[in-house]
């Protein structure tokens, strides 16, 4: 490598040229130097570096991710059913990141679960990383140093009338329209695992599919309450120090339903359609209402929301947008895929 390269050289090629198709090989494997678009970089220098550069980061991840697939090839594990039906290329710009390392993740995760644990632990260390970068801490579980008094705008009777509203005319955006169809096929292909927790807590298999996604990305190695990984410890985020009561390792079942079981939703009578979605959105807070934005955690990917999200350190930023599908999005396309019913 030429004396002038620079770290310039490094954000350029991370934030510009991220685009990484399917099976790429640009991130290539070496003990001492990436191949990183073309241009060989010490290994030492890339990890110095992408500490400092957000854009790094993102790249460094791929470039695990990749490494990661080209172990599962070389073992020849069969590709997952999970697997998006056209290749996802992974891009490092903030706005499509998560959206294009999620599949291929989850995709890794299954295809290795059984026959390399090592490879999925290690993809599902990534994904609940990634994951942590897009997941808003629920509202209704964060310290509050003094009480506040719920607002009438809060209670199921006079919302109730509104989640029918907003269902009836919920459409989902074009540009979103493919991730969300992967994301309903993923939920319904993983519901046995969804139906084992369910019949447990007495809750629709649904609702737990829902939230899964929202809270951990679908990651089966990470906990249900807020994705963070491993399960062998309890959870660090809020809510922290989940499940109480712990004997690792464990699994992800016994996690799920301490996640149900500690917001009060176990063994509760009427599962309609609106009781439903209130309850959704009391998992993770009516702090959007006092903004006037519908929450994304319902409706993100759809024509009720557009922009305005709690970032990660709790601010309001109304240009923020979720990368998230919003759980009634996925309800109503699970709906008209025939695998649920609503009342």
């Amino acid at each position: 490598m030429g004396k002038g390269f620079a770290r310039r050289d490094l954000i350029r090629m991370a934030g510009g040229a991220a685009g990484l198709a399917a099976g790429s090989k640009a991130l290539a494997q070496g003990s001492d130097t990436l191949d990183l678009f073309g241009v060989p970089v010490p290994r030492k220098l890339f990890d110095k570096m992408v500490s400092k550069v957000k854009p790094l980061d993102r790249v460094r991840t791929i470039a695990a991710i990749l490494e990661l697939e080209q172990r599962a090839d070389a073992q020849l594990l069969p590709l997952s059913p999970l697997q998006p039906a056209k290749p996802v290329a992974m891009v490092s710009d903030e706005g499509s990141f998560y959206q294009t390392t999620l599949p291929r993740l989850v995709a890794l995760i299954d295809r290795a679960e059984e026959k390399d644990p090592e490879t999925a632990e290690k993809a599902g260390e990534i994904l609940a990383d990634v994951h942590a970068s897009e997941r808003v801490v629920p509202e209704a579980l964060k310290p509050d140093p003094l009480p506040v008094p719920l607002s009438t705008s809060r209670k199921y009777a006079e919302l109730k009338a509104e989640y029918a509203r907003l269902f009836g005319s919920l459409a989902v955006r074009d540009a979103h329209q493919e991730a969300v169809n992967w994301q309903t096929k993923l939920i319904a292909q993983s519901r046995l695992r969804y139906e084992a927790v369910a019949a447990e807590v007495q809750v629709p298999w649904y609702f737990i599919g829902a939230i899964h996604g929202l809270e951990a990305s679908y990651n089966f190695r990470a906990h249900l309450h807020n994705g963070d990984f491993p399960l062998a410890q309890r959870t660090r985020q809020v809510p922290a120090g989940r499940p109480a009561v712990w004997l690792p390792p464990s699994d992800w079942e016994s996690s799920a339903k301490d996640a149900i079981r500690l917001l009060g939703f176990a063994n509760q009578s009427d599962w309609g359609l609106e009781r439903t979605l209130y309850r959704l959105e009391a998992y993770n807070g009516f702090g959007y209402r006092s903004r006037l934005v519908p929450t994304p955690y319902l409706w993100a990917f759809s024509n009720h929301y557009e922009a305005g999200k709690f970032v990660a350190d709790g601010r309001w930023s109304p240009p923020a947008s979720s990368r998230q599908c919003g759980a009634a999005v996925l309800i109503t396309t699970l709906a008209a895929t025939g695998e649920i019913k609503l009342g």
